[in-house]
């Protein structure tokens, strides 16, 4: 493959992804939108885990409540 081909390709690659980016996170803020508008009262998912040492202090929409055994 020659140079100028190959730089082409690498171009033409770089730009079909620099859209497609652009349209996923258009279609993120959308989704959000619809799930606002589906349930006005659902609070956001934490979804870092907490450190090992550090229980969890949040119950709220918690089935399940995990007392760490010393």
């Amino acid at each position: 493959m020659n140079l100028l081909m190959r730089s082409g390709l690498i171009l033409l690659s770089t730009i079909t992804l620099t859209a497609c980016a652009n349209t996923w996170t258009g279609v993120g803020k959308d989704l959000q939108e619809m799930g606002k508008k589906m349930d006005p009262q659902a609070k956001p998912v934490e979804t870092a885990p907490n450190p090992a040492g550090t229980p969890s202090t949040n119950t709220n929409n918690k089935d399940v409540t995990v007392t760490p055994v010393k």
